[in-house]
């Protein structure tokens, strides 16, 4: 698919803007006319049992800079001599388009061959899930790229003002879940007993640095006492490509704003499926801890309302979405090219 392809057919969010300050906190985004981008805290309590949690912040950026020249696999930025030496060996790294033709648009980095490399260019794991568009030659010329540092398992740890509970048996251990949509089922990734050491159900690799991608959204399962989770950042000023897939996604939002169904453009003229039968219809859900059980809301067939299931009650505006929890989607069709225009201002 050709750039002119991709925006052409890309969706929007509707949220208005929101201006932040140069520093903030979740419980204080007062409107604020700043120059520099907004840094902050976000501070979420994680109870016993199961609370999903979306990762808005950002890590810094290790390198902004436009690219000059791109292929099928590389990168190539402006004014950069040895992108490896801001690597470490490990560590998962991506770029995301912060403007240009694939503003929003996020690529993971192969770490081992960018390292390898020691030149200007950033070096494509081309066949991470994680990309949302796959480069051809070329396009990723006139777009200007950060580099920064995915959110790990590790990082999140060390951002519990408590201790997390070890275990080396996974259910008496604190557990991080991810959703698979392929097997609509969840993969669970325990801590270890030595408070280090991260792995798979299942599994005997030690993986603590495993990805938190941005825009997925995880399942925290705490097995005694709680914790606050602080997570620390950057705030995301550029759209973000979000591709929706047929069928269930874990998502996160992509800003620390509350939205509602309208916000998140969720309309039959930006590409979804309205139906009276909340079965037949795109839905967007929220997980209840109460009932451990998943609220669901849906579009209407006129395209625009949205409802609860089992109600007729109208949601559409309702800031249904907090900006630290993860959200199913529900798709009757995918849309690899939807994009959230961002709902913060920085002037």
């Amino acid at each position: 698919m050709s750039i002119t392809q991709k925006l052409s057919k890309r969706g929007a969010i509707l949220a208005a803007s929101l201006v932040l300050g140069a520093a903030f906190t979740a419980s204080s985004l007062t409107a604020q006319t700043v120059s520099t981008a907004p840094v902050g805290a976000v501070t979420k309590t994680i109870p016993v049992g199961l609370t999903p949690v979306g990762i808005t912040l950002l890590n810094p950026d290790l390198l902004v800079a436009n690219s000059t020249s791109s292929t099928t696999t590389s990168i190539t930025l402006s004014g950069a001599t040895n992108v490896g030496a801001l690597l470490t060996s490990g560590l998962p790294y991506y770029v995301e388009a912060i403007s240009g033709p694939l503003v929003g648009d996020r690529f993971d980095v192969d770490t081992a061959a960018t390292i390898t490399a020691a030149n200007g260019s950033v070096v494509i794991n081309t066949s991470s899930a994680n990309n949302t568009f796959t480069l051809a030659a070329s396009s990723a010329v006139g777009s200007q790229f950060a580099l920064r540092k995915h959110v790990t398992l590790a990082q999140i740890q060390a951002s519990c003002s408590s201790a997390l509970v070890g275990n080396n048996v996974a259910a008496n251990a604190d557990q991080i879940w991810f959703y698979s949509p392929a097997t609509d089922t969840f993969n669970i990734y325990y801590l270890r007993a030595d408070l280090v050491n991260w792995r798979a159900s299942g599994s005997t690799a030690n993986v603590p640095n495993t990805a938190v991608p941005a825009g997925v959204g995880i399942f925290f399962r705490k097995v005694t006492s709680p914790t606050t989770l602080v997570s620390t950042g950057g705030v995301r000023l550029n759209n973000f490509s979000l591709p929706l897939q047929t069928g269930l996604s874990l998502n996160a939002p992509a800003y620390p704003v509350s939205f509602s169904p309208s916000d998140f453009g969720g309309t039959a003229a930006n590409g979804w499926t309205g139906n009276n039968t909340a079965a037949n219809a795109d839905q967007l859900q929220t997980y209840d801890s109460a009932t451990d059980s998943f609220v669901s809301y849906y579009l209407r067939l006129d395209g625009t309302t949205w409802r609860q299931s089992g109600t007729t009650t109208a949601v559409t505006t309702n800031k249904l979405f907090a900006y630290d929890s993860a959200y199913l989607v529900s798709r009757k069709t995918a849309n690899q090219d939807y994009t959230l225009i961002s709902p913060i201002s920085n002037l």
